[in-house]
């Protein structure tokens, strides 16, 4: 395995901050059309150039009386009202996973590596385009908050904070569900409506709670959801006897595969598209778009490629 730079295994800030100089003419491509390429469907979530659509409420006198949502209101009984906000005013958060899930790489640099990269060049282009930043950084032992600013500095703070958390990983190993959960509660409590957030990391581990809190996220703020995964854990290469281990300290004995058999090979492929699939059926039933990026990818030329920037 290889890394961006051959001498160093960990993500540092400086070719973190240097991506900045490669997306000053970059913005995000609009969420109707990204959500457009998965689910076949066009969502209205704009009112003219320039607004984002926020959130419904109850009307208040002062309101725009063109901005009424009827069906709500039919509903309900009561007058509701569509809130929209201006794009330079909505806030651009990176929900990045520093667990020892993405300690882990078969070749060209790890996943947790890669996983930071993501975010920071999603980080740099909403910049770009005057949106404020913020982060919520995890790992098995801690997570660490940064509040959004329009402020090179508040971003250069959570991506250190992230390298921090990644500084404490030395071995892979499978985790609980329950760290995207806990991510997820921390988030519902500190983002504020109209948010546009970035979710990256390994999103094939999320459970029932983790599902409900991204549908209770998503009524209010734009959700994108980014797996990052390794070719290994797609396929196995044909090279005989292969031990796998959740943990390096685990008390079971390991699984052993015989990767000359072409019926455990598919089996093994077979085995990682369900879970794809299935990831894939939950997020198009919240109406979140789900993309794949492997840690061997060029990380700009698979945001650009994936169509999340454009």
């Amino acid at each position: 395995m290889s890394t961006d730079n051959p001498q160093l295994l960990y993500s540092t800030l400086e070719p973190l901050m240097a991506w900045q100089f490669q997306v000053k003419t970059r913005k995000f491509v609009a969420h109707q059309a990204l959500q457009a390429q998965q689910t076949g469907t066009h969502h209205a979530l704009r009112k003219g150039r320039g607004m984002s659509f926020s959130e419904v409420r109850q009307y208040q006198p002062g309101d725009d009386i063109r901005h009424m949502d009827w069906r709500v209101t039919a509903r309900t009984q009561k007058p509701h009202t569509k809130v929209f906000i201006e794009e330079h005013e909505r806030p651009t958060l990176l929900v990045c996973e520093q667990s020892p899930a993405l300690f882990f790489a078969s070749q060209t640099r790890l996943k947790a590596v890669q996983a930071l990269n993501i975010c920071a060049i999603l980080g740099w282009v909403a910049l770009a385009q005057h949106d404020k930043v913020g982060s919520l950084s995890f790992n098995h032992l801690n997570q660490a908050w940064q509040a959004p600013k329009n402020s090179p500095t508040t971003l250069m703070h959570g991506l250190q904070n992230a390298i921090q958390l990644q500084s404490q990983l030395n071995a892979p190993a499978a985790v609980s569900s329950s760290l995207w959960q806990n991510a997820l509660q921390k988030l519902t409590q500190m983002v504020k409506p109209g948010s546009k957030i970035f979710f990256v990391g390994d999103l094939l581990n999320l459970n029932t709670t983790s599902l409900t809190l991204l549908s209770q996220l998503r009524r209010h703020n734009e959700l994108v959801a980014i797996h990052i995964v390794d070719p290994l854990e797609q396929s196995l290469p044909k090279l005989g006897w292969l031990s796998l281990q959740a943990t390096p300290d685990a008390d079971t004995a390991p699984m052993r595969l015989n990767s000359f058999k072409d019926s455990t090979r598919t089996d093994y492929a077979d085995s990682y598209v369900r879970a794809w699939q299935e990831a894939q059926a939950h997020c198009i039933t919240l109406g979140i778009p789900l993309i794949q990026i492997a840690n061997t990818d060029h990380p700009l030329h698979a945001l650009l490629a994936h169509k999340v920037i454009q």
